[in-house]
């Protein structure tokens, strides 16, 4: 543990070393190469190098680029899940949301629910109390790591001390129980690293074309860098696609059993308003007065809420979706109602973002009912894929195929007990630790940014601490109604692969959701100075960079303009 601690923080794996990691890719033969760096293939790169095989990923996107940076932002059982007879499902999530908490526990941080029995409404007061027990109970089972807390029931006069603005008549009264908030383009990131720091060799912006094949078979995959526009090959022994919603276009060949196209994509929008302006307390289950979905009212930190989120089948460009005004109202509506004094004028909006779910194809069911169970198969070709599932069980996910594997004996010596990679991350650290160490430190900074610096980063925290000892105006805020500093930007420039202005703002940090979208031409200047003193941009560059993000931003807010 001591040694791969070391190479957490000694590893180059940072944008200035990129054509280092191309040449190793370039030369080495590997047992592993994974297309797509979302959480499904983080997840896979970790068990693979945890099992000492050699691994290469690569995205032709940044890392969570795709679905694994706009989910509900939530470590999470799906309880909704229960109603559709996902047993085992459920008890998959919530052990492994379980796992989480308990070895990545400045990241995964519980969070209340509140499920309330409204007169009329479709569950009632045994229903609820039988979903939360069974929640509660498949948390538990067969695993070493339990639940948080169990759940309670309220009277209806202590439901409104609970969540005072939420709506009162016809409440008779709600359970609480508990799931995860989490960021989950940093849980990606921190899963990819830990393949890194075990020998795997991680790239973005560089894009499978195709396959070099030996008698149908496949040896390797074909790249472009897209950053220079280079054509290389990387050759291995197994080709995972781990592509989410793209999991099609990689695809030459289908088992007969697996329908074709595989992958039906969903859209799902969310809101990002100031907890003052929508007035909740906790998370809150509420379901839609336009069609009756359930979706999620959920606080984030103490400022902030999400509202979301939306399920329709999607058809446009995968990898732009955007919030659009139909999204924001349906919303908006829904929420209104069970939040009557809420203030969700376009105008309060800090921002918005959207993600495409890659479900698998199953016929004769809607959006909403369509299992989030994954997906395991090889092609004739060799190739193997796995794609569905929720982002809590990525590494469940991961073992599930390395099984697979196993049984096809395709690399000797890998076998492990089951749940053997359920260990601790090494960027891990326990709050008391951190008060300690911040304490130690000499350092000076306000509790708010001391929170918001130990739960993104852990003991990448410590380090932002020696950037700022070495210069204290590095402490300084990037916009001063938010906790982001100039310090944690340097750290992620040294210690993560990050090539785009964008790739800081929406998935090294969440300053896209936080930072409100009219002051955020305002934190690109600050943060693009930042970036091109470290990487040494020429002014065109940096204006290019603070225009792409700015675009995007654009996109985001379209409708409210």
């Amino acid at each position: 543990m001591i040694e791969l601690e070391k190479r957490l923080f000694n590893q180059n794996w940072n944008y200035k070393n990129r054509d280092i990691i191309i040449k190793r890719l370039k030369e080495t033969h590997y047992d592993i190469i994974i297309i797509g760096a979302g959480i499904t293939g983080a997840g896979v790169a970790r068990e693979a190098a945890m099992r000492n095989l050699k691994v290469a990923v690569v995205d032709m996107q940044d890392f969570a680029a795709g679905t694994s940076s706009r989910s509900s932002k939530l470590a999470h059982g799906g309880i909704r899940y229960l109603s559709h007879g996902d047993m085992d499902l459920v008890h998959e999530s919530t052990t492994e949301r379980n796992w989480l908490l308990a070895h990545l526990p400045h990241l995964i941080r519980p969070v209340p629910f509140l499920f309330v029995h409204l007169k009329d409404g479709k569950y009632n007061k045994r229903t609820i109390v039988s979903a939360v027990k069974i929640y509660d109970f498949l948390g538990n089972k067969d695993t070493e790591f339990k639940i948080f807390k169990e759940y309670k029931w309220y009277k209806p006069e202590e439901v409104f001390e609970l969540e005072p603005e939420y709506i009162r008549e016809g409440n008779l009264g709600g359970a609480v129980y508990y799931d995860n908030n989490v960021d989950d383009a940093r849980l990606t990131i921190e899963t990819l690293k830990e393949a890194v720091i075990r020998g795997a060799d991680v790239l973005n912006y560089c894009k499978v074309n195709g396959y070099v094949k030996d008698n149908g078979k496949i040896m390797g995959v074909k790249c472009r860098d897209l950053e220079n526009d280079n054509d290389f090959e990387i050759m291995g022994t197994l080709v995972i696609n781990a592509t989410g919603i793209w999991t099609d276009n990689l695809l030459e060949s289908y088992p007969e059993e697996i329908p074709k196209p595989l992958i039906r994509p969903t859209k799902g929008v969310h809101l990002q308003y100031r907890r003052e302006h929508v007035k909740n307390r906790m998370a809150t289950i509420i379901r839609s007065i336009t069609d009756d979905r359930a979706f999620f009212v959920l606080p984030r930190n103490k400022d902030f809420t999400i509202i979301g989120t939306t399920d329709t089948d999607y058809k446009e460009d995968l990898a732009t979706p955007f919030c659009n005004k139909d999204d924001a109202d349906y919303l908006i509506t829904s929420t209104k109602h069970y939040f009557p004094s809420a203030e969700l004028d376009y105008d309060n909006i800090i921002s918005t973002y959207a993600g495409i779910r890659p479900l698998v194809m199953q016929k004769g069911k809607s959006e909403s009912d369509i299992s989030r169970k994954h997906i395991i198969f090889f092609s004739d070709d060799g190739l193997a894929t796995i794609t569905g599932g929720k982002l809590t069980a990525f590494r469940n996910m991961a073992e599930d195929l390395f099984i697979h594997i196993e049984k096809k004996n395709i690399f000797p010596d890998i076998k492990r007990k089951k749940n053997f990679s359920k260990q601790k991350y090494i960027i891990s650290l326990e709050k008391d630790d951190w008060i300690k160490e911040l304490k130690n430190s000499g350092v000076n900074i306000n509790n708010d940014i001391a929170d918001h610096l130990y739960q993104q980063y852990g003991k990448g925290a410590l380090k932002i601490l020696d950037i700022i000892k070495e210069n204290e105006s590095m402490k300084e805020k990037i916009i001063e109604e938010n906790d982001f500093i100039a310090a944690e930007i340097v750290y992620l420039l040294k210690n993560e692969l990050t090539p785009h202005l964008i790739d800081v703002f929406c998935r090294r940090t969440e300053m896209s959701l936080w930072i409100h979208h009219k002051k955020a031409k305002e934190a690109a200047n600050k943060v693009a100075e930042l970036m091109a003193k470290e990487y040494s941009w020429s002014d065109d560059v940096k204006k290019q960079e603070v225009d792409t993000y700015m675009g995007y931003i654009a996109k985001t807010v379209a409708f409210i303009r």
